[in-house]
């Protein structure tokens, strides 16, 4: 039996792969509906996708629909103590600004639970955090 790759998706990922009518579409459901990983999001991932669907102007009973997918085939993970510690380490180590810190928050998440895999279409958002690797099928 292989091991499966425990895997962050990203708030884009996750988008895409609500909205069929976009390029990235299926990549996002491939990503989502491969077996071989374990799939993790954080607090943070959920905000945003809300803030972007309320934006989206997207049906509130929708919105509730896809959540509760998530809850039942996404592991949620929060921030705490020892998250906000690696969080200030990158923060010191990277100076990011504007919503670059929103990334080193769910990043400081995902380090503190040992995931080092994201699945991401906004590799820029990413590519200087050497601690994790962007999914090969989103590069």
């Amino acid at each position: 039996m292989t091991k499966k790759t425990d895997l962050l998706v990203d708030t884009n990922v996750l988008i895409y792969y609500f909205k069929d009518n976009t390029d990235f579409h299926k990549t996002s459901v491939s990503i989502i509906e491969n077996e071989d990983y374990n799939l993790f999001i954080t607090t943070k991932n959920i905000s945003e996708l809300f803030a972007v669907f309320t934006k989206q102007k997207v049906a509130w009973d929708k919105i509730l629909l896809f959540f509760e997918d998530l809850k039942q085939n996404f592991t949620i993970l929060y921030p705490n103590k020892k998250s906000l510690h690696v969080f200030k380490d990158l923060y010191d180590s990277l100076k990011p600004h504007g919503n670059q810190v929103f990334d080193l928050e769910i990043v400081s998440i995902i380090l503190t639970n040992n995931i080092y895999t994201i699945a991401t279409f906004n590799h820029k958002d990413f590519r200087d955090i050497n601690e994790i690797t962007i999914l090969d099928e989103c590069k």
